[in-house]
């Protein structure tokens, strides 16, 4: 019938409704500001705030979408019926759904970095003590070459001093060590353009959108909701390791020359 026809063209309204306001929320906002969702910074406390954003913007749209229909009048009482009817449907298994998730993949990154730790070439050092990764000697002869933007600031070090190298911007944060401490050493640059340079070094790994990492210098690995972190043998930041290298990280890492 009309009236059935009518009503379906509502519900799909609603239904594209929803749609277009996820696809911009977690398409298009995610691309305009990385920086509030990196891997390092998120956490379940963001998580659901920003699910309970999209919560509210659905309801705000929901509202817009009413009054274009003839459905609903657009003022502050209604505002304030949509929001706070979309939020209390959406509050309890929102804060659930994170909740279970999150400890979901706590305990599996978890049980998978402990598996990886052990995995990971573990023998004495000298006195046979148990559970000591024992870092590869890499000769102080071999040396790498960074390179900046415009070539004025490249920066050439021994191999065994590298930790790992950061993204941040136009610029790249060198870590490593120096007389028995880190130094961080700034200069303009693309990780990118680093990464090919240093291709003939198999040991240093692109393992992260923005970290490029000596695995000669990983001394165990843990992991949480976000995923894996390597932990390196000079207690710096922890290094981040992208998803699409899970299945493989173990091998990475046992594999000593």
């Amino acid at each position: 019938s009309a009236y059935q026809v009518s009503l379906l063209k509502v519900v799909l309204g609603y239904g594209a409704t929803c749609t277009a306001v996820m696809l911009v929320l977690n398409g298009l906002v995610p691309l305009a500001i990385p920086h509030y969702f990196s891997g390092p910074k998120w956490n379940v406390g963001r998580e659901i705030v920003w699910a309970l954003t999209n919560v509210a913007l659905i309801g705000l749209a929901n509202l817009f979408y009413s009054v274009a229909i003839g459905f609903s009048k657009l003022n502050a009482g209604m505002l304030l019926w949509y929001e706070g009817y979309t939020l209390l449907i959406g509050l309890f298994p929102v804060t659930v759904g994170v909740l279970w998730t999150e400890a979901r993949l706590s305990r599996r990154y978890r049980q998978g970095s402990a598996q990886v730790n052990a995995g990971m070439r573990q023998t004495a050092a000298h006195d046979e003590t148990p559970g000591v990764v024992v870092l590869p000697e890499i000769p102080s002869s071999v040396v790498i070459t960074v390179p900046s933007e415009n070539g004025r600031e490249d920066l050439t070090l021994p191999l065994n001093e590298l930790l790992f190298i950061r993204s941040a911007g136009n610029y790249l944060e060198v870590y490593h060590t120096g007389d028995k401490q880190v130094d961080r050493h700034v200069l303009r640059g693309s990780l990118k353009r680093t990464e090919e340079a240093l291709s003939g070094f198999p040991r240093l790994l692109r393992c992260h959108k923005s970290h490029l990492v000596n695995l000669d210098r990983v001394q165990h690995v843990s992991g949480n909701a976000q995923g894996f972190f390597l932990h390196l043998d000079h207690g710096t930041e922890t290094v981040p390791v992208s998803r699409r290298l899970n299945d493989r990280l173990g091998e990475l890492l046992a594999v000593q020359p």
